[in-house]
């Protein structure tokens, strides 16, 4: 019970670190607006391309990924060689980072982005297990 008191406590009282902290965030902020209307910047979202992954190893004759067009087979074929190509340990590492990504989209609720990772996933598994 004294836990929750303590918490209590600091969530009712706003510490002087705690308006710093707030106000240099917020100077900060402004800052970077300015700096990003006067140069024009339109900040945006980072977008990984997990899509272009799962198209290439994904056959042709199963359904396109949403809101993409059909690959080329010359890019499709360069992308193909490229993974094909990586040493097993950086597949490896590939699956490592793409399992963290998922469950880190799961955790924030993004479960059809988790779930088309798992399915990249997969597919790169089967990759190093064919490749070796």
């Amino acid at each position: 019970m004294e836990f929750r008191r303590v918490l209590s406590d600091l969530a009712d009282n706003r510490t002087a670190a705690m308006e710093y902290a707030i106000s240099e965030t917020a100077r900060r902020r402004q800052l970077q607006i300015a700096y990003n209307l006067k140069h024009g910047i339109d900040p945006q979202t980072v977008r990984k391309a997990i899509g272009d992954i799962l198209s290439v190893l994904r056959p042709s004759n199963t359904a396109p990924m949403p809101g993409k067009g059909k690959r080329k087979d010359h890019e499709r074929d360069k992308v193909v060689r490229e993974l094909r190509a990586l040493p097993e340990s950086e597949l490896a590492r590939l699956i490592m980072t793409l399992e963290e990504e998922m469950n880190l989209a799961a955790e924030e609720l993004k479960f059809e982005y988790a779930a088309r990772l798992r399915d990249e996933i997969k597919e790169l598994k089967r990759e190093l297990r064919d490749a070796h």
